[in-house]
């Protein structure tokens, strides 16, 4: 290989590797925004909001045992009057192209640590799994 080859060479494995790391960010980026969504949509008790983002084989776990798409539909209400969803320390870790795993922390009334396992289907990511494990009190 000539020393131009070899200079395109690494110029382009550079440049690839940069651009996945930019897309890995607008990832992140992506699925924090679709769990803000998921927050909001849950104060307001909308089911329907709600469903778009979970996968049709979900499945959701914490204090109270083990729902799917369903049973985790059906328990949603909405909160009351000025309540808000306030996340806390994102943590995103891409299993590939279509499979993401994130954990953070809620505060507040009824405050939890989330970890969901994110899968992206037909261009559309979704929620396939996520548990909720309530923040002791002090």
């Amino acid at each position: 290989m000539t020393r131009f080859a070899t200079a395109m060479f690494a110029a382009t494995a550079t440049a690839a590797t940069l651009l996945a790391g930019l897309a890995r960010a607008d990832t992140t980026a992506d699925l924090i925004a679709l769990d803000k969504t998921w927050g909001e949509t849950g104060i307001k008790g909308d089911a329907k909001g709600m469903e778009k983002l979970f996968a049709e084989k979900l499945v959701s776990v914490d204090q109270d045992g083990v729902r799917n798409k369903t049973q985790e539909l059906a328990a949603v209400k909405p909160e009351p009057a000025g309540t808000t969803y306030a996340p806390t320390d994102y943590k995103v870790t891409m299993l590939g192209d279509d499979m993401a795993i994130m954990t953070h922390g809620t505060t507040g009334k009824d405050a939890h640590y989330s970890l969901h396992v994110w899968s992206k289907k037909s261009g559309q990511w979704k929620v396939v799994a996520t548990s909720s494990t309530p923040v002791k009190s002090p």
